[in-house]
């Protein structure tokens, strides 16, 4: 009777071991973050909707020529600051296909990167953005500034980034930083707290790029989207993109891929 029962218990065992391999990898594979619905709705919320600056009619953004880079340093280590720079540069453009480059000519950058201190942030915004007023709701609640001007096809022509490093260092922002308004500047210009794991999110603990983020770069910038689309056309788009993100492995490999050539790998986090 003893041998009967470890018989037949010997027999459904690789049964049962089959179906918790498979259910485990199910799970994997169900990541919030992973899922069709969820990379559409996150991109539809950070690429298309404004943080401080609504829009009755949204349209995607994005660059659609090489990005030139103009770098001024006042405050704090202007080399590391560079440095950090230089990473993160060529990560975005690593994942977007984007090139990005240093000039030494601020009239001929698409991006100018300022690094200063927080009182002189006002004159700073006025010498390279416009009246603070305009965005006096930015100035009083951002640790940094992001700001981008776009063309009548909707492209990204010109981005401002100023980053108050005292500030930022007071507030443990600094990294945030670079990270995030260079990100936004090439075509994710929203936070929100409901796309998750995201840099995107301003309760989140995520200083550097998350692969829920390297999703969203890769969908930005794919040929399927263009500038000027409306959520719509985005959306009647966006199972085309899902398509070539599957087949290249870029969702289900997002969590290791993002940390190539990263800053994370880079400063040993």
């Amino acid at each position: 009777m003893q041998t009967n029962l470890l018989n037949r218990c010997q027999a459904i065992l690789p049964n049962i071991m089959l179906v918790a391999l498979l259910l485990s990898g199910k799970a994997v594979a169900q990541e919030r973050w992973q899922t069709d619905a969820y990379i559409q709705q996150s991109f539809i919320k950070i690429a298309l909707e404004r943080e401080y600056k609504e829009s009755k009619h949204p349209k995607l953004i994005r660059w659609e020529k090489p990005i030139k880079v103009f770098f001024k340093s006042d405050m704090g280590d202007a080399q590391l600051q560079r440095n950090l720079l230089t990473i993160q540069m060529q990560h975005l453009a690593h994942i977007s296909g984007m090139p990005i480059s240093f000039t030494p000519y601020a009239k001929d950058a698409g991006i100018l990167i300022i690094f200063t201190s927080y009182n002189t942030i006002e004159d700073k915004v006025r010498t390279y953005i416009g009246d603070p007023e305009k965005i006096r709701k930015a100035l009083n609640e951002a640790v940094c500034l992001g700001n981008f001007r776009t063309n009548k096809r909707s492209e990204i022509t010109r981005a401002v980034i100023i980053i108050p490093v005292d500030f930022a260092r007071e507030k443990a922002r600094l990294l945030d930083c670079v990270v995030e308004e260079i990100t936004q500047t090439l075509g994710l210009p929203n936070d929100s707290n409901d796309v998750f794991p995201s840099v995107f999110n301003d309760v989140s603990i995520d200083t550097y790029l998350s692969p829920l983020d390297y999703i969203l770069l890769k969908a930005l910038y794919s040929p399927h989207l263009r500038p000027g689309m409306t959520v719509k056309q985005t959306k009647a788009a966006f199972p085309k993109v899902l398509k070539d993100l599957h087949a290249s492995g870029d969702i289900e490999n997002a969590a290791s891929r993002v940390q190539i050539d990263s800053l994370r790998s880079y400063v040993g986090d």
